[in-house]
């Protein structure tokens, strides 16, 4: 790819106020005038930039080719790399030499030819793995900036050779934030820390109003002792030696010591290393003593200090952990406590809609009404009879039952199978015995739900008539679109025999399970 004059005059001409001229085969066609040029934010400017900037790649590659660039080989193959690009920016990488460094100068000016841009060379910074002095001579002798360029984002040095740890192990720290932990200040830490740190803490708040005490569930587990506050931190017992200690802790020089700061380990014994703003007198001398009976009986190691999450037996923290103890401890021994299993054969939106309907989150007219919102009536708008709740509207309304039973006369199964929501959600003991049986039936039970609730919006707001022999149809034809694309048995699943009786399918167990 290359360009040639007539793409350089229009790019030109797009990034300045000239009249622009469309060609076709040679000659103008049709001319229009941009008043005040391309500006930054233009819909266009993102794509003339693209031919843009891929002219400054093919230079950079022709380069390359020509000898006149050498770039660094990386990874077992070799892989020859020079530049980068990203929007408006460039990072070019190469040999550490004036004849490389003087070739690059030389490419950008021919880019500022051929495109009419400006290459601004002050803002341009040199020399990353170099020492300073270094990166000073090759920047002056190119004529742009010398800077350590890791400082600008990672705090890392540029002083130093890419492969020392001591490099890293700055950028590392840069990246998580400082402090290191959940104990740890919140103003210290870096925005996506400070975000997933907010995220757990809104999350714990929601579990102690149930009563799980999870804001002191997650506690340090000793290591090192490098990145747990000895005062601030709870770390030994249930809670931290600065209200253990009161006295002494208004006595500490250092208030966010680690404890490798203030524990010495040798030879198997351990001893305090305290600094105080004073001698310890009078009724201090009491706590001091009970504080380093404490100390005596830890030992540090070599390991790095982790966390334990004390609410599960694993000791490790999960999302899921979590929404299954606020769960149980939120339901308790309710009829609807039970989690709700995943069901492979529906898709995605069809599980959010029972999941909503088990916590009572679809928005029925009691509910609603619950929230302090104006409705004309919070009867139920298929019978007008009883109040609209969850289980109401897809289970015990006349409406709702009537497509119960032609469910379950398809189905060829006993009318009083469902009686309540939880046959409809959780219970599977038609088929309790038949793995892949109980999860067709379950399915079956979740998009009847789906299309029921579905056809009641549609009568409430677009005043369609709610027609059991329609709704039926689309449960047959929706069910069997759905469970026979995502179920994986030998046992082909024919429309004709689905339409008949779905049970035939499930009376003896398939030749091969697998549910995706």
């Amino acid at each position: 790819m290359g360009f040639g004059p007539k793409w350089i005059s229009f790019i030109r001409a797009c990034l300045s106020s000239s009249s622009i001229s469309i060609l076709v085969n040679g000659s103008p066609t049709d001319e229009f005038c941009p008043e005040r040029g391309i500006r930054q934010g233009d819909p266009i400017s993102p794509f003339l930039f693209i031919i843009v900037a891929e002219g400054l790649n093919i230079l950079t590659k022709r380069a390359l080719t020509n000898g006149h660039l050498r770039g660094i080989n990386v990874g077992n193959d070799n892989i020859t790399v020079t530049h980068l690009q990203y929007a408006d920016d460039t990072i070019f990488f190469g040999e550490w030499s004036k004849r490389n460094a003087k070739n690059i100068s030389k490419l950008l000016k021919c880019f500022e030819r051929i495109s009419g841009l400006k290459v601004n060379f002050r803002k341009s910074k040199l020399g990353i793995g170099t020492t300073p002095h270094e990166s000073e001579d090759m920047a002056n002798y190119i004529g742009c900036s010398s800077a350590k360029i890791s400082h600008y984002y990672v705090n890392g040095g540029g002083d130093l050779k890419m492969k020392k740890n001591a490099l890293w192990v700055k950028v590392i720290t840069s990246i998580y934030g400082k402090g290191g932990g959940l104990g740890s200040n919140v103003s210290c830490r870096n925005i996506s820390g400070r975000t997933v740190l907010k995220e757990i803490i809104k999350a714990g708040n929601i579990a102690d109003s149930t009563g799980s005490s999870f804001s002191s569930a997650i506690t340090k587990c000793l290591g090192s002792g490098d990145t747990i506050e000895f005062w601030n931190d709870i770390w030994f017992g249930s809670e931290c030696f600065s209200t253990l200690f009161p006295r002494l802790y208004r006595l500490e020089t250092k208030k966010e010591a680690s404890i490798a700061e203030r524990i010495t380990h040798i030879n198997g014994s351990s001893s305090g290393n305290w600094c105080w703003t004073r001698p310890p007198t009078g009724r201090v001398l009491n706590e001091l003593t009970e504080l380093n009976n404490i100390v005596s009986s830890i030992a540090l190691s070599d390991k790095p200090d982790s966390w334990k999450y004390t609410l599960d037996p694993s000791g490790t923290y999960t999302t899921k952990s979590l929404a299954h103890l606020i769960n149980t401890l939120k339901f308790g021994g309710n009829a609807l406590s039970t989690s709700i299993p995943r069901n492979k054969l529906l898709p995605q939106k069809v599980y959010i809609f029972i999941w909503r309907a088990f916590q009572n989150k679809i928005p029925v007219r009691f509910e609603l009404d619950k929230r302090g919102i104006d409705l004309d009536s919070i009867l139920c708008p298929l019978c007008d009879v009883d109040i609209e709740t969850t289980e109401h509207i897809l289970g015990l309304c006349p409406n709702s039952a009537l497509i119960w039973k032609l469910v379950l006369d398809w189905w060829a199964q006993d009318n009083t199978l469902i009686s309540n929501l939880n046959d409809v959600i959780i219970n599977n003991q038609a088929f309790a015995s038949n793995n892949f049986g109980s999860t067709i039936w379950q399915a079956t039970k979740w998009i009847t739900c789906y299309i029921m609730w579905k056809h009641r919006n549609l009568k409430v707001f677009s005043k369609k008539v709610w027609s059991p022999a329609s709704i039926l149809s689309e449960i047959q034809t929706q069910s069997y679109s759905w469970i026979s694309k995502r179920s994986r048995t030998k046992k082909t699943i024919e429309w004709h025999q689905w339409l008949i009786n779905p049970s035939f399918f499930v009376a003896e167990p398939p030749q091969r399970v697998g549910i995706g």
